[in-house]
């Protein structure tokens, strides 16, 4: 496929449904209403309430065992290697 047509074909999906949003952006969509501390599980429960994405969701799901005490907490362990949290704000789950 060329640079050209994938281009196109982007393009015209974006037409479409519209331009991808930024993983910060999602996540603040996918939790609002949250209240803090949440776990990773009932984060997802929230984001689902919330209709999130499926690929947001997925991504929630692969959150460690841990509690998160903000959105900012949440993006930070989904940017990390997802072995370890390098968050202050996260104390270990029961």
């Amino acid at each position: 496929m060329t640079r050209e047509r994938l281009a196109q074909g982007v393009s015209e999906l974006e037409s479409r449904v519209g331009p991808p949003l930024p993983l910060a952006e999602s996540l603040q969509k996918a939790l609002e209403g949250a209240v803090y501390p949440l776990s990773a599980r009932q984060l997802t429960w929230v984001a689902r309430e919330n209709e999130a994405p499926s690929l947001v969701l997925s991504l929630l799901g692969s959150l460690p065992r841990i509690r998160f005490d903000s959105v900012d907490a949440v993006a930070r362990a989904l940017e990390s290697d997802r072995e370890t949290v390098d968050s202050p704000h996260s104390v270990s789950s029961r």
